[in-house]
């Protein structure tokens, strides 16, 4: 391992898109279509298909490590003890913080799960949730905190990173490029497979049956599933570490972004249904790819406001929305049932801004605090005193 090096520049517009990601995903738990107010069709198009930025997470994840801990000559900053050191402050104080939050959910889903739980299964989930395992295991039973699948796939991912990062940074950027191209397309051959398998059913024998295990790969192993969108972001952190970023360009990077994300939530609005897994690989996961890349880059007006001070903090704690808001959600239907009363949509208003609050809080008096704390080194003990002895 190598030795640490200087820490490049910050990139406080990545930050404060994060804050509209989990502002996606938040949109898609709490918004009812079919429940009043209704908001006008394409809009709640629109926050039908935040669930799909949870792919911007992981491409961004990718994209953040490769900047944070590669070196241009192919080394890692730090060694792995570091590195898995600080991955666990940055995740665990508030992921175990959330899942505090969940259990009475969890219990509830157990008692309410068709067919019945047994103890068996309920040790089985628990363990995987603590171990952060659970995203091989299939997402059909109850769950402790419906998004915590996604820590899965990331302590998988961070798992992989000491030993796939350092080979990718040792590869041109034009080797680079391709790998992410392929990545790309096999990111996408589960849902060509699982279709394949369906159409030869009848015909295809042996290569219907592996068309159809590999079909399942999207459902039955998503960290797997989900590992080509990290790879693409690993490849393109370290593409733009080599490249030179010029100021003066800022305006055509700027106009590029509005297009691909106007265009992107055009697109969305007119899609008559939420987008499928193939469409999510196929289509948004290069779309995401390059907002995150023009963003990085530099843009107007400080990254169009993501790079501002304000947004910057609620990026930062969108880690803390995004575990949270699910339960905060679940305890606020439960209280609307039974005393309130209000139109599900009026209290999903409602539980926004509060949901963003909490997690402000989390972010400045959980997550920061320990995450200092459990990276700080260890102080070596103080030799005990010599004995006296008398005369």
């Amino acid at each position: 391992m190598s030795s640490p090096v200087a820490a490049r520049p910050a990139l406080p517009a990545l930050t404060g898109l994060r804050f509209l990601a989990a502002m996606g995903v938040l949109g898609y738990h709490c918004y009812c279509a079919p429940c009043s107010p209704a908001l006008p069709e394409g809009v709640g198009r629109l926050i039908g298909a935040g669930f799909s930025t949870v792919s911007l997470f992981f491409i961004l994840s990718g994209f953040i490590l490769a900047y944070t801990y590669l070196e241009d000559s192919g080394g890692m900053k730090g060694t792995w003890t570091d590195f898995y050191r600080a991955r666990f402050a940055r995740l665990y104080p508030v992921y175990l913080v959330s899942l505090l939050v969940d259990v009475p959910m969890f219990v509830r889903a157990f008692h309410l799960a068709d067919p019945p739980a047994g103890p068996g299964e309920m040790l089985r989930i628990t363990g995987a949730t603590l171990t952060l395992t659970q995203g091989w295991l299939t997402l059909h039973r109850p769950t402790w905190n419906i998004v915590a699948w996604t820590l899965s796939v990331e302590a998988f991912f961070y798992l992989l990173f000491p030993l796939v990062g350092p080979w990718l940074a040792r590869r041109s950027s034009r080797v680079l490029t391709g790998l992410a191209a392929g990545a790309w397309l096999l990111g996408t051959t589960p849902m060509l497979a699982a279709d394949a398998a369906a159409r030869l059913a009848d015909t295809g024998g042996g290569l219907a049956t592996f068309l159809r295990v590999w079909g399942l790969i999207s459902t039955e192993a998503i960290p797997l599933a989900r590992l080509p969108e990290f790879l693409i972001g690993l490849c393109l952190g370290l593409v733009f570490c080599r490249r030179e970023h010029l100021a003066a360009h800022a305006w055509a990077r700027t106009v590029a972004f509005v297009l691909i994300g106007g265009g992107l939530a055009a697109g969305l609005m007119r899609l008559p249904e939420a987008p499928s897994p193939l469409v999510q690989s196929a289509v948004l996961v290069p779309l995401f790819t390059a907002c995150i890349y023009l963003l990085a880059s530099g843009l107007m007006g400080r990254g169009l406001g993501l790079g501002t001070r304000g947004m910057v903090l609620l990026g930062g704690a969108s880690y803390a929305l995004y575990m949270t808001h699910g339960s905060l959600m679940n305890y606020a239907l439960a209280l609307n049932t039974r005393t309130l009363g209000m139109p599900h949509n009026v209290l999903a208003l409602l539980i926004a801004p509060v949901a963003v609050a909490v997690s402000v809080v989390l972010f400045r008096r959980v997550e920061e605090p320990m995450r200092h704390r459990l990276r700080a080194p260890r102080r070596p003990r103080a030799a005990p005193p010599p004995e006296v002895t008398g005369s």
